[in-house]
């Protein structure tokens, strides 16, 4: 019983932790710093502005 409940745990942790692995990469590759770059004059497809 002790070792079924640890290992519950554990899955529960490591879906978690995969969930917020996901979510760090799609908003840290949506925020990131050369899309605000003040450089760029054109506009391409992945600013958003057309």
């Amino acid at each position: 019983m002790d070792t079924s409940l640890i290992i519950q745990y554990i899955l529960i942790l490591l879906i978690v932790a995969f969930a917020c692995y996901s979510l760090f990469r799609v908003l840290r590759k949506n925020f990131a710093p050369k899309k605000f770059s003040s450089k760029r004059n054109s506009c391409d497809k992945d600013c958003g502005c057309s």
